[in-house]
């Protein structure tokens, strides 16, 4: 048996073959976003082109570039303030798993702050339970 090869550049194997024209093309010559081969591709409606070259990252990876962005502008935030004169004897910290919270700070306004994060996070943790826990029934 012997392969095909592609009708486009009839160098390589063909190893697609275009939704349009059907015709066998190679890996070279074919777009695999739109299955088509290039020769279709290139007779598509200039804003389809134009939208394809704005489809280049997917959305996981812009959803992980946010998340990095502003993981990074919080960390820029918190050296400013360290630099900028904020008490290094001062913070906080709530540690929600398991449970229950255990809140923890080291300034006077601090207990009552965290106090104040606590009593929500609590509160949406029973809602989240009672609504799994009726999803379930």
């Amino acid at each position: 048996m012997t392969a095909k090869i592609c009708e486009i550049c009839g160098q390589r194997p063909a190893r697609y073959v275009c939704k349009d024209c059907g015709s066998s093309v190679c890996g070279n010559c074919f777009i695999p976003e739109k299955w088509l081969c290039i020769n279709c591709y290139r007779k598509l409606p200039h804003e389809a082109v134009a939208l394809a070259k704005e489809e280049r990252f997917s959305l996981p990876f812009k959803l992980f570039l946010a998340g990095f962005t502003l993981i990074f502008i919080g960390t820029l935030i918190l050296m400013i303030a360290s630099l900028l004169g904020a008490s290094p004897q001062t913070g906080g910290f709530i540690w929600i798993f398991p449970l229950p919270p255990i809140v923890f700070g080291t300034e006077k306004f601090s207990l009552p702050l965290m106090l104040m994060l606590a009593i929500p996070i609590i509160i949406l943790i029973a809602l989240v339970y009672f609504y799994f826990y009726h999803l379930n029934k």
